[in-house]
């Protein structure tokens, strides 16, 4: 009996299948199943970076952003994975909490130790200068209706972001002149366009409204329009880059699908044109991979997803054009 301890033998290969059963999980959007096994993984070895960045992930994609940045704040503290990368994921992690004050002291030591990729400079900078914006804010006072009132008292963007987010909870009706002059003037910003119309479909604002942003014009109805991330070129897009990119590279589809939600977002009710959901898979299939500077696969991107070179050229364009408002301030 004294050899019984000795006859125990693991599963074979447990922490790979239970990796690779997370990894599909994700691939379904199944993200608090996938976390499950994936901490299950972690457990048999907390120093793999492929299970580390899977579970990050996942947390992430299911809500769970404390338990997300935990698991990203150890990776970077215990040196697991790809220091950048990791370190990119929990910086979104940080934004998606509007943690600003840490996202600052963790890029301005990132900056500090000048060890940070060139290419990753100029977006560290840029979000390290928005995070400082952020801070700085003073807290807002939340005054009582008072009729006749104007929405905007101030040009000033983050001012007019925490106002629209007041509105959600008012009756927008004796604003409804200002927010009608608002979206239909091309020249205010396209994020606030976005917040403003988000309300009136939320209160159920059946009016029709003229819109104009980023040279797009259209007359609409709130109340009948389809939410953001509900359209059918959204839902084409993401399954396509889910099945493309996510089993090869968790990391980079998140960063991708993080973008793609950003420019929709900015869009609405627009979407990327022409409706082409090869070409847009194609352009920000691209796009990531620039992310890790390998912007000389666009020939074989545009071969893979038959779309014409010159074509994914000004798709990625456009992509980029929208990535220089995408965050407020910047």
């Amino acid at each position: 009996m004294k050899n019984e301890k000795s006859n125990v033998v693991p599963f074979p290969r447990l922490k790979e299948r239970l990796l690779e059963r997370g990894l599909e999980s994700i691939s379904q959007k199944e993200y608090k199943e996938a976390a499950a096994l994936l901490r299950q993984a972690r457990t048999l070895d907390r120093e793999d970076a492929d299970v580390g960045t899977a579970l990050m992930i996942a947390l992430y994609q299911s809500g769970d952003y404390e338990g997300a940045k935990e698991q990203g704040r150890q990776m970077l503290h215990e040196g697991i994975g790809n220091y950048f990368e990791v370190m990119d994921l929990f910086l979104m992690i940080l934004v998606q909490l509007g943690e600003h004050e840490e996202i600052v002291r963790t890029i301005s030591a990132l900056l500090e130790e000048k060890e940070a990729p060139l290419e990753k400079l100029d977006h560290y900078e840029k979000l390290l200068a928005f995070s400082e914006k952020r801070v700085q804010l003073p807290k807002p006072e939340l005054d009582p209706d008072q009729k006749g009132q104007k929405l905007f008292e101030s040009d000033d963007l983050q001012e007019q972001i925490l106002r629209v987010s007041r509105l959600v909870h008012e009756n927008i009706r004796p604003y409804i002149g200002e927010i009608r002059g608002f979206i239909r003037n091309p020249d205010e910003h396209p994020f606030i366009q976005t917040l403003l119309i988000n309300v009136l479909k939320e209160q159920g604002i059946s009016d029709t409204f003229e819109i104009q942003k980023l040279n797009r014009h259209d007359t609409v109805n709130p109340a009948e329009l389809l939410p953001i991330f509900e359209t059918q070129l959204y839902n084409l897009l993401i399954t396509r880059l889910s099945r493309d990119v996510e089993q090869k590279n968790p990391t980079l589809y998140a960063h991708i699908k993080t973008m793609v939600d950003r420019h929709f977002f900015l869009l609405y009710p627009f979407e990327p044109e022409p409706l082409d959901t090869g070409l847009w898979t194609a352009a920000y299939y691209s796009m990531g991979l620039k992310i890790y500077g390998q912007d000389e696969c666009n020939e074989k991107i545009a071969m893979y997803y038959s779309v014409n070179p010159e074509e994914l050229a000004d798709a990625v364009r456009y992509l980029e054009s929208l990535e220089e408002i995408s965050l407020p301030n910047l």
